[in-house]
């Protein structure tokens, strides 16, 4: 019922977004001793996407079968994050310091946006008189 919200639906694809990147990350330092390993990066968040997806513009109602479906993509595209010219003498280029560097970045985010949900939850409980 609250997901309609969408305060709240931007910070649910916030912290996705941020579990995604998350992932990747621990791949990334999971993976630091791999030879030739490349670290991987989620493309960053884009707000403005986010809330023009949560409010699509109105469309044709697809009232035949036979009508064309729009196709729907996943926003958090991985990119291979490739740079020779840092990798070690066995072709792997994570850099510890910065992986680690990008992981207190996605806890930031995060805990942002677990605030932003309380926030807002708290916000609607006073609205309804539940008190605080």
């Amino acid at each position: 019922m609250f997901d309609k919200l969408s305060v709240i639906a931007l910070a649910k694809s916030r912290m996705d977004w941020v579990a995604k990147r998350q992932e990747v990350l621990a791949e990334n330092v999971a993976n630091a001793n791999t030879p030739k390993y490349i670290p991987s990066d989620i493309k960053a968040f884009d707000f403005k996407a986010v809330l023009n997806s949560t409010n699509p513009p109105v469309q044709v109602a697809v009232t035949n079968p036979m009508h064309v479906q729009p196709i729907v993509t996943d926003p958090q595209t991985v990119i291979r994050d490739r740079r020779d010219f840092e990798s070690s003498s066995d072709g792997n280029a994570v850099i510890l310091d910065e992986q680690m560097a990008k992981v207190g970045e996605a806890k930031s985010a995060y805990d942002t946006a677990a605030s932003l949900f309380q926030k807002q939850y708290k916000m609607l409980r006073t609205a309804l008189g539940k008190g605080i």
